[in-house]
């Protein structure tokens, strides 16, 4: 049976390793598609990004899973697509400035790239949810 620091060390593990999942990806694509160095920068800036995200939301939400005992990899997944909504609504309030005015071209044109990144984020937030939850394997006892 895994003692309980083994337990800390893979949460720890996860928490270090799985936010830096949507930074990678972003990477292969931004490479696939021909990118160079400068267009790379992206993937650094959602490493940036994602760290604090996970630990501003991740942990309150894995937490919460633990305490419910929701432990399995479809409520990982779950939680990892909730969380996918959760950063584009949060993305796209901060970057509407809270006051804009939804009848203007720019909160449409705003609207419009959040629909296009939807399923780029949900991806990038389901592997990164998987990763973690292999990685902690919280089903285990």
């Amino acid at each position: 049976m895994p003692s309980a620091r083994s337990r800390a060390y893979r949460t720890v593990a996860g928490f270090l390793v799985a936010p830096m999942i949507p930074a990678l990806i972003l990477a292969v694509v931004i490479l696939a598609a021909g990118g160079d160095s400068q267009t790379l920068g992206y993937a650094a800036f959602a490493g940036y990004i994602s760290y604090p995200f996970a630990l501003l939301v991740g942990l309150p939400v894995f937490l919460v899973m633990r305490r419910r005992q929701w432990n399995g990899w479809r409520a990982y997944g779950l939680a990892g697509l909730a969380l996918g909504f959760v950063f584009l609504a949060l993305f796209g309030g901060l970057a509407a400035g809270f006051d804009g005015d939804p009848e203007s071209l720019a909160w449409l044109n705003l609207l419009a790239n959040l629909a296009f990144l939807l399923p780029f984020v949900l991806c990038c937030a389901l592997a990164s949810s998987m990763v973690f939850w292999l990685l902690v394997r919280p089903d285990r006892p």
